[in-house]
C-alpha cells in the first residue's frame, strides 16, 4: 500500500526495554516502509542502547521526562510523514490493521484519529476508558464513530494536528487523550474505531504508585477546567478534596496518606497544573515547529502550544464570559460558560 510510506509512527518510551524491543520487531514485520521514532524520556534501563543497536533504521530521540505528551509532541515534530501513528511502546500493531486505518483516514478528511480495538495479550478485549465507556460493550464489526480513542494506537493526519494542535502538555500522563479527542470533536471531526485487533500489554512502564493515582486525578480535573461546565467542574473539585479530606485520615500507608494531603489542597486551592511530576512548562508556549507546512506565518501557532488553556482564554474569554482573578498566586475560574464534551452516537460509517 503506497499511503505506507507516508506513514510515521511515534512511540514514547520510558524504562520499557523488552516490550519495546518486541514492539519494534512487530514494527518492522507490519510496516518495514514506514518512518519510526523512539522517543526515550531518560530511561535507565538499557531502552536506548538496544534501540541502537538492534534497530539502526529507527530514529533514536532522547529528552528529559516530562510525560507521555512531551515525548509525543517531540516525535511529531520530528516525524515526516503525512499520515502519524501514535503508537505505546507495549503495542503489537498488524500490516492488516495500519492498512485500515490508513484507508479511513485518507477516504474521510473529516476523520481526525482512528483507532483499532484494543486486547489484551490472552485475547480478552481491553477496557478502555472503563467501564462508562459505551463502546468497550458493543462489538466492533465496521468502522464505527466514538466519543474517544485510546492514545495507545492511535492514527491521525498532518493536516489535523494543523488545525487543532497535538497533545496537551500540562498533562504529564492520563487524560490528554481526552483532551485532543474532545478538541477534535469541537472543532467539527470525528472519531473512529475500525473491526481490526491489536494486543496492548498495558502499563509496560509505569507502575501503580501514589503519585501516578495523584496525577490521574489532578489530570481529570485539568480536563473538566477545560472541557466540562463550570458545575461539573466545581461538584468534581468538591468531591475529590472531600476525597483527600477523608483518606488522608483513614489510609494506613503514609506515603498514600501524603498523597490524598496533596490531593485535598490541590482542589480546594483549584490549582490544576500542579503536578506531582515535572512538566515540561512547554503546554502553553510556542515552540520550534517550522518543518510544519505554512507554519512560517507569524500569526499562526504551533501546533504543540496553542491548544492548553493560557493559549486559548483570550479567544474564549469574549464568548464564555469567562471571569480570572488570582488568589495568592493561584489562577482561578470564576465563571464560565465551556461547550461540553459530547459524546456521538454508535453510527456506521458514511451514515
Amino acid at each position: 500500500m503506497t499511503e505506507m510510506r507516508r506513514l510515521s509512527i511515534v512511540i514514547p518510551s520510558y524504562n520499557a526495554r523488552a516490550l519495546l524491543r518486541r514492539t519494534l520487531r512487530t514494527i518492522a514485520v507490519a510496516a518495514p516502509e514506514a518512518e519510526v521514532l523512539v522517543v526515550d524520556g531518560a530511561s535507565h534501563d538499557g531502552s536506548p542502547e538496544m534501540v541502537a543497536a538492534e534497530f539502526p533504521d529507527v530514529r533514536l530521540l532522547r529528552f528529559p521526562n516530562h510525560g507521555f505528551g512531551h515525548a509525543t509532541n517531540r516525535g511529531l515534530e520530528a516525524a515526516t510523514g503525512e499520515y502519524l501513528l501514535l503508537c505505546n511502546s507495549d503495542l503489537f500493531v498488524s500490516r492488516s490493521a495500519l492498512e485500515t486505518m490508513l484507508a479511513r483516514l485518507a477516504s474521510d478528511r473529516l476523520l481526525a484519529g482512528v483507532g483499532p480495538v484494543l486486547l489484551n495479550e490472552d485475547g480478552t478485549r481491553q477496557h478502555v476508558f472503563g467501564a462508562f465507556y459505551w463502546p468497550n460493550w458493543f462489538p466492533i464489526r465496521t468502522p464505527a464513530r466514538v466519543p474517544l480513542i485510546s492514545g495507545a494506537c492511535l492514527m491521525t493526519r498532518r493536516d489535523v494536528l494543523e488545525a487543532i494542535g497535538a497533545l496537551d502538555e500540562n498533562f504529564f500522563l492520563y487524560n490528554e487523550e481526552w483532551d485532543w479527542c474532545a478538541r477534535a470533536l469541537r472543532a467539527g471531526y470525528h472519531l473512529e474505531l475500525v473491526p481490526e485487533e491489536v494486543v496492548h500489554v498495558g502499563s509496560g512502564s509505569t507502575s501503580p504508585s501514589p503519585d501516578l493515582r495523584l496525577e490521574a486525578q489532578r489530570g481529570f480535573l485539568y480536563l473538566a477546567q477545560k472541557h466540562a461546565p463550570s458545575v461539573v467542574l466545581q461538584a468534581l473539585r468538591r468531591a475529590m478534596q472531600f476525597e483527600g479530606f477523608s483518606y488522608k485520615r483513614m489510609d494506613p500507608r503514609p506515603r498514600h496518606r501524603a498523597m490524598w494531603a496533596k490531593l485535598e489542597s490541590l482542589s480546594q486551592r483549584e490549582a490544576y497544573l500542579e503536578s506531582p511530576f515535572p512538566l515540561s512548562g512547554r503546554g502553553a508556549m510556542p515552540t520550534d515547529a517550522t518543518h510544519w507546512r505554512e507554519l512560517a506565518v507569524a500569526e499562526r501557532l504551533p501546533i504543540t502550544g496553542r491548544h492548553s488553556i493560557p493559549r486559548i482564554e483570550a479567544q474564549r474569554a469574549e464568548e464564555s464570559g469567562r471571569v480570572e482573578v488570582a488568589v495568592d498566586g493561584v489562577r482561578r475560574i470564576e465563571r464560565a460558560r465551556v461547550v461540553p464534551l459530547r459524546a456521538p452516537k454508535l453510527a456506521r460509517a458514511g451514515s
